[in-house]
C-alpha cells in the first residue's frame, strides 16, 4: 500500500517525532537501528526498529 512508504520514510528521517506520535507520549532520544530482511519468509517490506530510552519500538511496513 502507498501508505508504507510514507511511514518508513518518516519514521526513519524522523524517528522521535514518529516514535512519539505512535507512543502518544514525548521522545527525545530515539535512535534508527538497521535492520535487514531474511530472503525467506518475508512478510513485511521494511521493519524499522527504533530504539528509545529503555526500550526498542518494532515497526513493520
Amino acid at each position: 500500500m502507498s501508505f508504507d512508504n510514507v511511514c518508513k520514510l518518516l519514521s526513519e528521517k524522523y524517528p522521535d517525532r514518529f516514535a512519539s506520535w505512535v507512543l502518544d507520549t514525548p521522545q527525545v532520544s530515539v535512535e534508527v537501528l538497521k535492520t535487514e530482511l531474511s530472503i525467506e519468509p518475508i512478510r513485511a517490506d521494511s521493519v524499522t526498529l527504533l530504539r528509545l530510552e529503555g526500550q526498542i519500538l518494532h515497526l513493520e511496513f
